[in-house]
């Protein structure tokens, strides 16, 4: 009778020892693959600002913004003005 009940007792701790360690597994594997989306999502949204970088510094991108956000506009013959002979400092 006594060994049938540490039988029965061996058996409960096996079965519960597996339980636990597969819920902890389950946990760890929806941690991991948690993190790895916030990693993508990090990673795509590194590469966005580095596009968003690259198109600050584009010379077309600063005259778009000049000529629609500023109202600016190329010089024309009567905005400015030559000079042949070197200014002197005072």
């Amino acid at each position: 009778m006594k060994s049938i009940f540490k039988l029965i007792l061996i058996c409960f701790l096996f079965l519960g020892g597996y339980s636990l360690s597969r819920f902890y597994m389950i946990r760890v594997t929806m941690q991991k693959d948690k993190l790895e989306k916030e990693y993508k999502n990090l990673i795509n949204e590194s590469r966005r600002m580095e596009f968003r970088i690259e198109d600050l510094k584009s010379l077309g991108r600063f005259e778009a913004l000049a000529f629609d956000s500023f109202k600016m506009r190329y010089p024309s013959g009567e905005d400015y003005e030559s000079c042949n002979e070197k200014y002197t400092q005072r």
